[in-house]
Protein backbone atom coordinates (compact mmCIF):
# COMPACT_ATOMS: atom_id res chain seq x y z
CA UNK A 1 0.00 0.00 0.00
CA UNK A 2 2.64 2.72 0.75
CA UNK A 3 4.71 1.58 -2.33
CA UNK A 4 1.55 2.27 -4.28
CA UNK A 5 1.17 5.94 -2.68
CA UNK A 6 4.79 6.44 -3.09
CA UNK A 7 4.80 5.24 -6.86
CA UNK A 8 1.53 7.67 -7.86
CA UNK A 9 2.99 10.39 -5.85
CA UNK A 10 6.24 10.75 -8.66
CA UNK A 11 3.11 11.36 -11.42
CA UNK A 12 0.53 13.23 -9.84
CA UNK A 13 1.78 17.26 -9.40
CA UNK A 14 1.72 18.09 -5.25
CA UNK A 15 -0.39 20.35 -4.40
CA UNK A 16 3.14 22.78 -3.63
CA UNK A 17 3.97 21.67 -7.33
CA UNK A 18 0.30 23.15 -8.91
CA UNK A 19 0.86 25.62 -6.56
CA UNK A 20 4.30 26.86 -8.19
CA UNK A 21 3.28 26.29 -11.74
CA UNK A 22 0.20 28.22 -11.57
CA UNK A 23 2.27 31.05 -9.75
CA UNK A 24 4.98 30.91 -13.02
CA UNK A 25 1.86 31.15 -15.48
CA UNK A 26 1.05 34.25 -13.70
CA UNK A 27 4.23 35.69 -14.00
CA UNK A 28 4.31 34.46 -18.02
CA UNK A 29 1.52 36.17 -18.55
CA UNK A 30 2.01 39.37 -16.36
CA UNK A 31 5.46 39.98 -18.16
CA UNK A 32 4.12 39.29 -21.82
CA UNK A 33 1.38 42.26 -20.57
CA UNK A 34 3.95 44.29 -19.57
CA UNK A 35 5.63 43.68 -22.55
CA UNK A 36 2.97 44.08 -25.09
CA UNK A 37 1.32 47.06 -23.44
CA UNK A 38 4.03 48.87 -20.85
CA UNK A 39 3.48 48.24 -17.20
CA UNK A 40 1.00 51.23 -16.51
CA UNK A 41 -1.72 49.96 -19.16
CA UNK A 42 -1.66 46.31 -18.36
CA UNK A 43 -4.04 45.56 -15.93
CA UNK A 44 -4.66 42.93 -13.68
CA UNK A 45 -7.83 41.77 -15.44
CA UNK A 46 -6.04 41.67 -19.04
CA UNK A 47 -3.73 39.60 -16.87
CA UNK A 48 -6.93 37.24 -15.04
CA UNK A 49 -8.93 37.62 -18.37
CA UNK A 50 -6.14 36.07 -20.48
CA UNK A 51 -5.80 33.45 -18.05
CA UNK A 52 -9.17 32.53 -17.74
CA UNK A 53 -9.55 33.30 -13.86
CA UNK A 54 -10.89 36.10 -11.57
CA UNK A 55 -8.63 38.86 -10.54
CA UNK A 56 -9.34 37.84 -6.95
CA UNK A 57 -7.30 34.89 -7.73
CA UNK A 58 -4.27 36.45 -9.21
CA UNK A 59 -4.46 37.96 -5.04
CA UNK A 60 -3.57 34.46 -4.20
CA UNK A 61 -0.18 34.71 -5.96
CA UNK A 62 0.71 38.72 -5.61
CA UNK A 63 -0.65 41.02 -3.24
CA UNK A 64 -0.59 43.65 -6.45
CA UNK A 65 0.60 44.66 -10.06
CA UNK A 66 4.15 46.11 -8.24
CA UNK A 67 4.50 42.48 -6.72
CA UNK A 68 4.36 41.02 -9.62
CA UNK A 69 6.89 43.70 -11.94
CA UNK A 70 9.22 43.12 -8.74
CA UNK A 71 9.36 39.20 -9.20
CA UNK A 72 9.68 39.71 -12.84
CA UNK A 73 12.45 41.50 -12.73
CA UNK A 74 13.63 38.82 -9.64
CA UNK A 75 13.03 36.00 -12.03
CA UNK A 76 14.72 37.31 -14.98
CA UNK A 77 17.89 38.07 -12.37
CA UNK A 78 17.46 34.63 -11.44
CA UNK A 79 18.27 33.69 -14.89
CA UNK A 80 21.26 35.86 -15.43
CA UNK A 81 22.75 34.26 -12.41
CA UNK A 82 21.75 30.58 -13.51
CA UNK A 83 23.90 31.45 -16.67
CA UNK A 84 26.59 32.49 -15.17
CA UNK A 85 26.77 29.35 -13.02
CA UNK A 86 25.96 27.71 -15.84
CA UNK A 87 29.45 29.49 -17.63
CA UNK A 88 31.47 28.70 -14.88
CA UNK A 89 30.74 24.90 -14.79
CA UNK A 90 31.48 24.67 -18.49
CA UNK A 91 34.60 26.38 -18.25
CA UNK A 92 36.89 27.94 -21.02
CA UNK A 93 38.97 31.70 -21.27
CA UNK A 94 37.02 34.49 -20.20
CA UNK A 95 35.02 35.48 -23.38
CA UNK A 96 33.83 31.93 -24.21
CA UNK A 97 32.52 32.19 -20.47
CA UNK A 98 30.92 35.43 -21.15
CA UNK A 99 28.96 34.15 -24.68
CA UNK A 100 27.76 31.17 -22.47
CA UNK A 101 26.06 33.38 -19.73
CA UNK A 102 24.94 36.19 -22.48
CA UNK A 103 23.57 33.33 -24.84
CA UNK A 104 21.87 31.11 -21.50
CA UNK A 105 20.78 34.80 -19.62
CA UNK A 106 18.78 35.19 -23.35
CA UNK A 107 17.07 32.29 -24.34
CA UNK A 108 15.63 31.74 -21.01
CA UNK A 109 14.30 35.35 -20.82
CA UNK A 110 12.77 35.31 -24.21
CA UNK A 111 11.74 31.29 -24.33
CA UNK A 112 10.26 31.12 -20.76
CA UNK A 113 9.41 33.86 -19.17
CA UNK A 114 9.52 36.60 -21.76
CA UNK A 115 10.35 38.61 -18.49
CA UNK A 116 13.53 40.69 -20.08
CA UNK A 117 11.69 43.79 -21.29
CA UNK A 118 10.21 43.99 -18.10
CA UNK A 119 13.78 45.19 -17.09
CA UNK A 120 13.23 48.22 -19.10
CA UNK A 121 10.18 49.51 -16.54
CA UNK A 122 12.54 50.00 -13.82
CA UNK A 123 10.92 53.48 -12.92
CA UNK A 124 7.60 51.31 -12.37
CA UNK A 125 8.53 49.70 -9.28
CA UNK A 126 8.45 50.61 -5.74
CA UNK A 127 11.07 52.84 -4.48
CA UNK A 128 12.13 49.92 -1.89
CA UNK A 129 11.82 47.02 -4.43
CA UNK A 130 14.53 49.27 -6.63
CA UNK A 131 16.80 49.50 -4.06
CA UNK A 132 16.62 45.76 -3.41
CA UNK A 133 16.50 44.81 -7.29
CA UNK A 134 19.52 47.53 -7.78
CA UNK A 135 21.90 45.55 -5.90
CA UNK A 136 21.07 42.62 -7.18
CA UNK A 137 21.25 44.11 -10.51
CA UNK A 138 24.82 45.50 -9.79
CA UNK A 139 26.12 42.17 -8.72
CA UNK A 140 24.86 40.36 -11.64
CA UNK A 141 26.65 43.33 -14.06
CA UNK A 142 29.53 42.89 -12.09
CA UNK A 143 30.38 39.57 -12.61
CA UNK A 144 29.71 39.72 -16.25
CA UNK A 145 31.81 42.61 -16.15
CA UNK A 146 34.49 40.37 -14.44
CA UNK A 147 34.20 37.60 -17.42
CA UNK A 148 35.29 40.59 -19.34
CA UNK A 149 38.79 41.18 -17.38
CA UNK A 150 39.15 37.70 -17.59
CA UNK A 151 39.23 37.45 -21.09
CA UNK A 152 41.18 40.79 -21.62
CA UNK A 153 43.98 39.00 -19.20
CA UNK A 154 43.36 35.72 -20.81
CA UNK A 155 44.37 37.35 -24.25
CA UNK A 156 40.72 36.31 -25.36
CA UNK A 157 39.51 39.97 -25.14
CA UNK A 158 40.31 42.76 -26.98
CA UNK A 159 41.11 45.75 -24.73
CA UNK A 160 38.40 47.90 -23.40
CA UNK A 161 36.22 49.02 -20.85
CA UNK A 162 34.26 46.54 -19.04
CA UNK A 163 31.43 48.32 -17.84
CA UNK A 164 30.59 50.12 -21.13
CA UNK A 165 31.07 46.66 -22.99
CA UNK A 166 28.66 44.93 -20.59
CA UNK A 167 26.23 47.75 -20.86
CA UNK A 168 26.38 47.70 -24.77
CA UNK A 169 25.91 43.53 -24.47
CA UNK A 170 22.88 43.61 -22.19
CA UNK A 171 21.67 46.95 -23.99
CA UNK A 172 21.03 44.41 -27.13
CA UNK A 173 20.02 41.73 -25.11
CA UNK A 174 17.26 43.68 -22.76
CA UNK A 175 15.53 44.94 -26.04
CA UNK A 176 14.91 41.97 -27.95
CA UNK A 177 12.00 41.17 -26.62
CA UNK A 178 10.51 44.11 -28.21
CA UNK A 179 10.73 42.74 -31.24
CA UNK A 180 10.88 39.01 -30.81
CA UNK A 181 7.94 37.16 -31.85
CA UNK A 182 7.73 33.36 -30.17
CA UNK A 183 5.06 32.80 -32.90
CA UNK A 184 7.20 33.53 -35.64
CA UNK A 185 9.75 32.18 -37.68
CA UNK A 186 12.72 32.45 -35.48
CA UNK A 187 13.29 30.48 -32.21
CA UNK A 188 14.52 31.52 -28.99
CA UNK A 189 17.43 29.40 -29.46
CA UNK A 190 18.26 30.50 -32.60
CA UNK A 191 17.94 34.30 -31.57
CA UNK A 192 19.84 33.88 -28.76
CA UNK A 193 22.79 31.99 -30.50
CA UNK A 194 22.79 34.38 -33.57
CA UNK A 195 22.64 37.62 -31.39
CA UNK A 196 25.60 36.63 -29.02
CA UNK A 197 27.85 35.20 -31.74
CA UNK A 198 27.42 39.06 -33.07
CA UNK A 199 28.40 40.23 -29.06
CA UNK A 200 30.89 38.18 -29.37
CA UNK A 201 32.88 38.52 -32.31
CA UNK A 202 32.51 42.33 -31.35
CA UNK A 203 34.60 41.56 -28.22
CA UNK A 204 37.23 38.37 -29.54
CA UNK A 205 40.90 39.12 -30.32
CA UNK A 206 40.31 36.24 -33.11
CA UNK A 207 36.66 37.35 -34.11
CA UNK A 208 34.93 34.86 -36.89
CA UNK A 209 35.40 35.47 -40.65
CA UNK A 210 31.87 35.51 -40.87
CA UNK A 211 28.27 35.01 -39.06
CA UNK A 212 25.41 32.69 -39.63
CA UNK A 213 23.29 34.23 -42.79
CA UNK A 214 20.10 32.96 -41.30
CA UNK A 215 18.65 32.99 -37.78
CA UNK A 216 18.12 28.99 -37.33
Amino acid sequence: MGAALTAWGTVVPSRDELHEAKRIALLREAASAFTRKGFHAASLDDIAQKLGVTKAALYHYFPSKQALLHECFKRALDMGFAGLESARETGGNGREKLHHALQFYLKEVIDELSCCVVLVEKDALLPEDYAELLKIRDSFENQLRDLVREGIADGSVVSCDPKLAVFTMLGAVHWVSKWFDPAGQWSAEGVAAGLTEMLDRMLSTVPAPALATEVR
